[in-house]
């Protein structure tokens, strides 16, 4: 992530800031220790290079000892602060979208890897952020293309030290390709536009983006950071490690849209680079250039150009010593302690590409419902987030409490879809939302909603989906009609493939 020589960033003080704090990052721990010390203040803003520090407290105790603090969340979040565009970039004007590619044999426009259903399990969920005003079908093809140029540098990288990593995305089957899932979240204005992440954050995290098996890889339709993203700084060599979990989240803005920048960020996210690295700068960056990771990040810092070869700068770990290496030598740091090709959200290995059959149509399809309780949010039936049992209190879930009788949730498609399966999660709190009595499908067949043809059953049981299959219709709307039996009604996912 460096621009050429001689000069590659504006300086970051923190690396001075640190220093002055005490080093390396507690390993592991929540931030509730009594009388903690926060009273070193962050270095001044730096708005046009995008270096906000406002909402950040540099703590010396604590989990987020070393590092800093993001203010006003209700989960601890630690992050390294603010990184400065590269050359080129300009923090307050946005990227042009990208072209649409044509798929070849040597670069095909996918993932070249994807693994299981492509939502199960530890994921990379990459988010578009924005406000009232949306340019979602303007650049979706340029997140998808970011995000698979990430998973590019990731495995290219990997290959360098003999093995093979992907990102593990949350994907969906685009004419019959596997690429990422792009999320549209709609927040307030004055949360996106915030000289604070804070603010964003706990918008985000109110849309629902709070699982703890994914990161959120956030493109963000702002002006306020380059980018910026959460860093646990624990060095132990376990799957326990607080890089393995989530929520966690790396921030892009518009002027730093490229795949370079997303890189870095989402590398924060899984671990790098910890400050006993042996050629660590102190604040979660390298000194060895060049590499995704690397650069001046303090005055005192100094650069050391041992891989020379300036492409490097979308690889990383260009020496594979530091925190990216697939099969460490016995004795070496990376073989002692935490190692980023370890990560759990990485895939290990060539994967599987699910073929398009499988692929879950109600991923691009936008939800309604005839009612959804003032608390709940109907955007839960499509969100691709398998609840863990039909009374799920952790994810989003749509219900019609207070509301009894004939309730439906419908999806649709911007255009027709060929649709023969359904599998329905229905939502159950043991309270005033109950199993349906029965329930059905419902398609939209140009002039009316008529029941799906030759359906298998419509069976009602708890804490697992309920399939149901039917003969093949192509519509752009497709209704879950649900009649209520010992209270009211609800739903917690639907999948819908071919």
């Amino acid at each position: 992530m460096s621009p050429p020589l001689p000069h590659r960033r504006r300086l970051v003080v923190a690396v001075t800031l640190l220093a002055v704090l005490g080093g390396a990052p507690a390993a592991a721990g929540p931030d509730t220790a009594a009388g903690i010390d926060r009273t070193y203040a962050p270095p001044a803003d730096d708005a046009p290079a995008g270096l906000v520090y406002s909402g950040l407290s540099a703590d010396r105790t604590g989990a987020c000892a070393g590092l800093f603090r993001v203010v006003g969340i209700s989960n601890t979040m630690c992050t390294h602060g603010p990184d400065p565009a590269p050359a080129g970039l300009d923090v307050k004007r946005s990227v042009a979208p990208l072209p649409a590619r044509k798929a070849t044999a040597a670069a095909p426009s996918a993932l070249a890897v994807c693994e299981g259903d492509g939502t199960s399990g530890r994921r990379v969920e990459v988010l578009y952020v924005r406000g009232s005003t949306s340019r979602y079908s303007q650049y979706l093809e340029t997140f998808r293309q970011l995000a698979e140029q990430v998973d590019v540098i990731f495995n290219e990288s990997a290959r360098a030290t003999g093995g093979e990593r992907h990102v593990r995305y949350v994907t969906e089957n685009v004419g019959g390709q596997c690429r990422p899932v792009v999320r549209d979240v709609q927040i307030p204005d004055a949360a996106l536009n915030a000289n604070d992440w804070a603010p964003l954050l706990n918008a985000v995290k109110a849309a629902g983006y709070t699982r703890t098996d994914r990161k959120y890889l956030q493109f963000v339709d702002a002006r306020v950071y380059c980018g910026i993203g959460g860093f646990a700084g624990d060095t132990r060599k376990s799957d326990a490690n607080r890089s393995n979990s989530g929520p966690e989240y790396a921030r892009a803005d518009s002027g730093c849209w490229t795949a370079g920048v997303a890189a870095h960020e989402l590398g924060h996210t899984l671990g790098a680079v910890n400050n006993n690295a042996p050629n660590a700068s102190g604040a979660a960056h390298c000194v060895d250039e060049y590499d995704v990771m690397c650069y001046k990040d303090g005055p005192n810092v100094v650069l050391r150009y041992s891989c020379p070869n300036q492409a490097l700068d979308n690889r990383l770990d260009c020496n594979h010593d530091d925190y990216y290496h697939t099969d460490p030598p016995a004795g070496s740091y990376l073989a002692q302690y935490y190692n980023v090709a370890d990560n759990l959200f990485l895939i290990k290995g060539g994967g599987t590409n699910p073929p398009p059959p499988s692929s879950n149509l109600a991923l691009s399809a936008t939800a309604s419902a005839s009612y959804t309780s003032a608390w709940e949010s109907v955007l839960a039936i499509n969100d691709g987030i398998d609840p863990p049992s039909s009374n799920d209190t952790v994810n989003r879930r749509w219900g019609t409490w207070p509301n009894t009788g004939q309730q439906w949730a419908e999806l649709t498609w911007s255009s027709a879809q060929q649709v023969r399966v359904a599998d329905v999660y229905f939502f159950d709190d043991n309270g005033g939302v109950r199993l349906p009595a029965s329930w059905s499908l419902q398609y939209w067949n140009g002039s009316a909603y008529v029941a799906v043809p030759g359906a298998s059953g419509y069976p009602i049981a708890l804490n697992q989906y309920n399939r149901t299959t039917f003969t093949s219709v192509s519509t752009t709307r497709l209704r879950v009609v649900l009649n209520s039996g010992a209270g009211s009604v609800g739903l917690l996912e639907v999948k819908v493939t071919s």
